[in-house]
């Protein structure tokens, strides 16, 4: 009898923390950046960005208008930054209703999405964890919402801070040169990286020499702003009981910004995050982080030395940037060159991230038609890892 009280007992505890989620959100993953649908005041679905990272729920100004939402103009932390603030409003996940008034800030995401290669119409990120446990699940491509609390505890405990509203974890670092470094970690979705440095970290520790072979492009945040960074390698990153070997990395040279914070070390971005199904607690500040089928897999780098964005009008195909000593510029690649087929097929048949992962297969040839100066030109890149 005592047995099958036991039993029945370590069944209703599993019960207990067994919670169904409230709702389960499919969300789509684009490049390396989770896509969910949200509605603003009744609104038709619109595409946010996901991001741990967002301290703000954010929506694009012309969508703003175009839903005769208005506001406050306010300036941010950074004075090149204007947001318009709009209070009092209705917001739903996929016809999942979170908490009322909240705060939306518009803004020109124009920039963004010609990098990102599609329409963005918003951000939102704390808003929505601040009021619930969520459990992402990247192989599903699933968001579960939960109760606060209520979500699955598997995997790897790990506890955070709140950064400026941002997850903040302890990790540890070991450079090419098999220098060790400790340090604070932003865990950010919305960020299309591995790891990045912050400027201060960096330059404190000399990263950019200990990351063996690197280069160095632009970059763009929130703001149009566009600031040096370099891409090199550490030898492994580690956090919890978790860790990652050989990792291709960023390093911001960021003067102002998230990216300029002293008090932080760098961001851990969505290529690794991916690695893993996560459930975020706020209240208990604890993530959970259990391997999936991502993890292991060969973390894909710059192998043609070109950085592509839309036009303005997101109709064509542009090289926004050309890397010295790469396979693009000893072909004659130039900035501006307009991308016409990649592969004998139509860019136009692509999307952006696709185009940009055909660029990373490493050994492979790719066949090109560009337009430069006016004229269509042929050019084959021997696709090669622009650092080691």
């Amino acid at each position: 009898m005592k047995t099958i009280a036991s039993l029945c007992s370590l069944i209703v505890c599993s019960f207990a923390f067994a919670q169904s989620p409230i709702t389960s959100i499919p969300f789509e993953l684009f490049g390396d950046h989770m896509l969910i649908k949200v509605s603003v005041d009744n609104s038709e679905p619109l595409d946010f960005i996901f991001d741990t990272g967002s301290g703000l729920t954010v929506i694009d100004s012309d969508v703003a208008e175009g839903l005769k939402l208005s506001g406050k103009k306010i300036k941010m932390n950074e004075a090149t930054t204007t947001v318009e603030l709009i209070k009092h409003n209705e917001i739903e996940i996929d016809g999942f209703p979170m908490e009322k008034n909240i705060k939306v800030y518009a803004t020109d995401l124009d920039h963004l999405e010609i990098s990102l290669g599609r329409d963005i119409d918003g951000i939102v990120g704390y808003d929505l964890m601040h009021h619930h446990t969520i459990r992402i699940n990247y192989e599903n491509k699933t968001m579960d919402i939960y109760e606060h609390g209520k979500g699955p505890k598997s995997g790897d405990a790990v506890p955070f801070v709140l950064n400026t509203s941002i997850p903040t974890i302890s990790g540890k670092v070991v450079l090419n040169n098999k220098e060790p470094h400790t340090g604070t970690f932003f865990i950010m979705s919305g960020a299309g990286t591995t790891l990045d440095f912050n400027s201060p970290y960096a330059q404190k520790y000399d990263v950019i020499h200990k990351t063996g072979k690197h280069y160095s492009y632009l970059v763009k945040g929130i703001t149009e702003e566009e600031t040096l960074h370099y891409e090199g390698h550490v030898l492994s990153l580690s956090f919890g009981n978790q860790v990652i070997k050989d990792l291709p990395i960023g390093i911001s040279q960021a003067n102002h910004g998230i990216q300029a914070s002293p008090e932080v070390s760098g961001i851990i971005g969505n290529k690794i995050l991916s690695m893993y199904n996560i459930t975020i607690d706020v209240p208990a500040k604890m993530l959970y982080f259990e391997k999936n089928a991502n993890f292991g897999q060969k973390l894909s780098v710059n192998c043609s030395g070109i950085d592509l964005q839309l036009t303005p009008d997101k109709k064509r195909v542009l090289i926004h940037q050309v890397f010295e000593d790469s396979p693009a510029s000893d072909a004659g690649i130039k900035l501006n060159d307009e991308l016409i087929t990649i592969n004998d097929q139509s860019v136009a048949e692509f999307d952006l991230p696709d185009i940009k992962d055909l660029l990373k297969k490493e050994g492979e040839t790719v066949n090109l038609v560009i337009k430069q100066d006016g004229q269509e030109k042929s050019v084959s890149l021997t696709l090669r890892s622009l650092i080691d």
